[in-house]
């Protein structure tokens, strides 16, 4: 099973760190997000929420270090103003390689890069909790678990 797949397993995944630690290189650390704590009711603007908790990284979660070498574009959303677009073709569910995507679209029409140069590249998303990453780039990244809760 290929790393991608594994991170496709957890229930949650959280973006720990975003940076790019050398000049058009995009690093992401993510980590496995659970649920822990006592369950609560919560009330939001006077709704009430049952049966609530938190979801947090525990000592124990797994933990990825994700490494695009290059890539053509990057965005990072707010997770809670993004939705599914049903035009979008994808595959995953956390860790996503998408075939048809609005950012493939967008890159089409806000770069020159094509298929002749850089040469084909791939939309992967990142679905985490608070965030979305999505990355467009010519080559898979570079996948390292540092730490397995297996």
């Amino acid at each position: 099973m290929d790393l991608i797949q594994l991170i496709n397993q957890h229930q949650y995944l959280y973006l720990t760190e975003i940076c790019e630690p050398e000049d058009n290189v995009l690093k992401l650390m993510v980590a496995e997000a659970k649920v822990s704590g006592p369950r609560e009711n919560i009330v939001i603007e006077g709704v009430e929420i049952k049966d609530t908790a938190p979801i947090v990284v525990a000592e124990d979660s797994s933990v990825y270090e994700v490494i695009f070498d290059q890539y053509i574009a990057y965005s990072v959303r707010n997770e809670s103003y993004t939705h599914l677009d049903k035009e979008e073709e994808f595959e995953g569910r956390l860790a996503c390689i998408y075939t048809k995507s609005r950012f493939l679209d967008y890159v089409s029409v806000s770069t020159f890069a094509s298929d002749d140069f850089p040469g084909p590249f791939k939309h992967y998303g990142f679905n985490c909790l608070n965030h979305i990453v999505d990355i467009v780039s010519t080559s898979p990244p570079k996948i390292v678990e540092l730490r397995s809760n297996r």
